[in-house]
């Protein structure tokens, strides 16, 4: 779909780019897949910081496991996208360990403090973060509608070609969308292991499942007449889909900050 066409969908939600930020966002993707050839490249959001703000963009390619392997990309004001640093488990567990709440600086080589006693020798910076962030952003919120994609004799997720959009009514229920991601619940790794039909069909994790309860906010919007989810854990992710359609989406705008005390708010 559209960047422009996406930004439309979602613009209730505040989630606008001005022309200048628009135009050269594009010119930066459209260089990013040709660098990257054979990899699915979509805008994935932009998080603000202090002194300047991170674009994200996501390439997606055909992998050995049943999902589709991600890999993400930043940009600055130049808009020229450059992979974000792998994590190992020692460096996640080092830049969790230092428990930081604060908004990004928008410094790429800004240091971050270690915690005395880790055991990561590792020389931590921002882009370290701001991985990890990205990585828990998405892991909680990408989502997409039911039956968008399917799973394939070969245990391999695909999108599903016969996919036609949503009706209406069951487009604003929240039992209706899913996480793109690998499974987690016991139920999805039964469906990746088994060849049952009503396994194969429940194969991806259903956002009503997620916790604390209402976590999620559904809204139709007559100005665009899509149906908009709003992500109340990690204020700033919307998702859209346009009923009786093929399009659907979702972006991040915001600091990457988690709502931690959402349980308690509801």
């Amino acid at each position: 779909m559209d960047l422009e066409e996406s930004l439309a969908s979602l613009s209730s939600a505040g989630t606008v780019l001005s022309c200048e930020e628009l135009c050269r966002l594009k010119a930066g993707l459209m260089l990013l897949k040709a660098n990257e050839k054979g990899k699915a490249v979509s805008f994935w959001g932009k998080i603000l910081g202090k002194e300047s703000d991170y674009y994200i963009a996501c390439a997606m390619a055909a992998s050995k496991d049943m999902y589709p392997a991600k890999c993400f990309y930043y940009a600055g004001e130049d808009f020229h996208f450059t992979p974000l640093p792998e994590l190992t488990e020692e460096v996640g567990e080092a830049v969790q360990g230092l428990q930081l709440t604060s908004p990004l600086t928008g410094k790429p080589t800004a240091m971050l403090e270690t915690v005395e006693g880790s055991e990561c020798q590792a020389t931590l910076n921002e882009l370290h973060r701001l991985a990890l962030l990205v990585q828990e952003i998405d892991f909680d919120t990408a989502c997409v509608p039911k039956g968008a994609h399917c799973l394939t004799e070969a245990q391999e997720v695909v999108p599903n070609s016969s996919f036609a959009g949503l009706e209406p009514a069951k487009a604003a229920s929240l039992a209706n969308y899913v996480h793109f991601r690998p499974p987690a619940s016991v139920v999805s790794l039964k469906a990746q292991a088994s060849n049952d039909l009503e396994y194969h069909a429940n194969f991806l994790e259903p956002l009503e499942s997620d916790l604390p309860k209402g976590c999620w906010a559904v809204r139709q919007d007559p100005a665009t007449a899509s149906v908009t989810l709003r992500s109340l854990l990690w204020p700033g992710y919307s998702a859209f889909h346009l009923p009786g359609t093929g399009k659907f989406g979702g972006v991040y705008f915001g600091y990457a900050s988690k709502n931690n005390d959402l349980a308690f708010l509801i």
